[in-house]
């Protein structure tokens, strides 16, 4: 009843969005004797516009804050190194608008395929790769892609600096990683996610069997020791994202 819910609630104003998106999208491109204040006005909807669109997506998707068994998935072998891919394509405007730069990095011998749904996983990715960059306007963000015990894991490694440890224990909570966005110097009330994208890649992630970690990182991607949660030093967070496997039981470790 509550996917039902959402979907329906989604499908709806989707659909009451894209007139408008298109309405405005028509003017720009055709209404040819607009002065600079209408088109900035009209430039200033369609990038609202587009805001609202993904905001939409999130809230369509927190039907995985609730973990339900039943939940039907498309279910295909998956390679963790393209679901990554993939969800970088999808911020790359984000990412250049912002100044960030991203690196990747894989293990030279290959990383093992998961069974899961690519297309939620890709989304679990982009909602963690997504905060990483929101965060970290004109600096770097590391993507690694490794394996342990078997399983995929795709880490993410901003320097955006660190978070305070109370802060930090809430992040992967519902509405949690508002906390560690710092405001946009433009307009200081724009959202660009509701803020539930972390604790929406957990649920995901956890209904494939994996899971996701944040902790303090010092940047390293030697294999080093990440710094400990309570050293404020540390240069920004890694986030450690499992992809596991449909029909395999979560990692001990996140239990």
């Amino acid at each position: 009843m509550d996917d039902e819910f959402f979907a329906r609630v989604g499908h709806d104003l989707r659909g009451e969005l894209a007139t408008m998106l298109a309405g405005v999208h028509y003017l720009l491109r055709y209404q040819k004797d607009l002065g600079p204040a209408p088109r900035d006005m009209l430039e200033r909807v369609r990038g609202a516009g587009e805001r609202l669109k993904r905001l939409l997506d999130e809230f369509d998707n927190s039907i995985w804050l609730r973990a339900d068994a039943s939940r039907p998935m498309t279910i295909a072998r998956c390679d963790a190194g393209e679901l990554v891919r993939r969800a970088a394509v999808q911020l790359e405007g984000t990412a250049a608008a912002r100044g960030v730069q991203i690196s990747f990095e894989a293990e030279p011998d290959g990383v093992p395929t998961v069974e899961g749904d690519p297309e939620l996983l890709r989304v679990a990715l982009e909602y963690v790769l997504g905060f990483a960059i929101l965060r970290s306007r004109d600096r770097p963000v590391q993507v690694r892609v490794s394996s342990a015990d078997g399983m995929p894991v795709v880490t993410f490694i901003d320097e955006a600096g660190a978070v305070p440890p109370e802060p930090l224990a809430r992040l992967l909570d519902p509405f949690g990683e508002r906390a560690a966005i710092p405001a946009d110097p433009v307009a200081p009330r724009r959202r660009e996610r509701l803020g539930l994208g972390l604790a929406i890649a957990r649920g995901i992630l956890d209904a494939h069997g994996g899971g996701l970690t944040v902790e303090p990182s010092s940047g390293r991607t030697d294999g080093g020791a990440p710094a400990p949660v309570a050293d404020l030093s540390a240069t920004g967070l890694r986030f450690t994202c499992f992809l596991g496997g449909v029909g395999r039981d979560s990692p001990t470790q996140l239990a």
